[in-house]
């Protein structure tokens, strides 16, 4: 097994972010990973998520955690900016109560 391979079968948090853009029909995958922890794949996640929202803005992001998903529309802060640390404490909250 090559050393991406075995660090694949060490994973235990898996994570993906999506968009689903307005007037689009199926969900965009723009970020993957694979963490050996779930708080490391959290993290990431988060990381991900954040940069997304930055640039593409307000849409609805789709988070998967460890088999555990999530559906992330940001709002605005009180400041009328995107609320990005909304969006990273929603993801933190991500409780994978079973690695799928």
């Amino acid at each position: 097994m090559d050393r991406t391979r075995a660090d694949k079968a060490r994973a235990v948090g898996t994570w993906t972010v999506g968009v689903l853009a307005a007037g689009a029909e199926n969900v965009e995958q723009l970020a993957r990973g694979a963490e050996t922890t779930i708080e490391a794949a959290r993290a990431s996640a988060a990381d991900a998520v954040a940069v997304a929202a930055a640039t593409r803005g307000r849409e609805e992001y789709r988070v998967t955690i460890a088999g555990t998903h999530m559906m992330i529309m940001p709002g605005l802060d009180n400041d009328g900016r995107l609320d990005i640390r909304g969006m990273r404490y929603a993801v933190h909250s991500i409780r994978a109560d079973r690695v799928c």
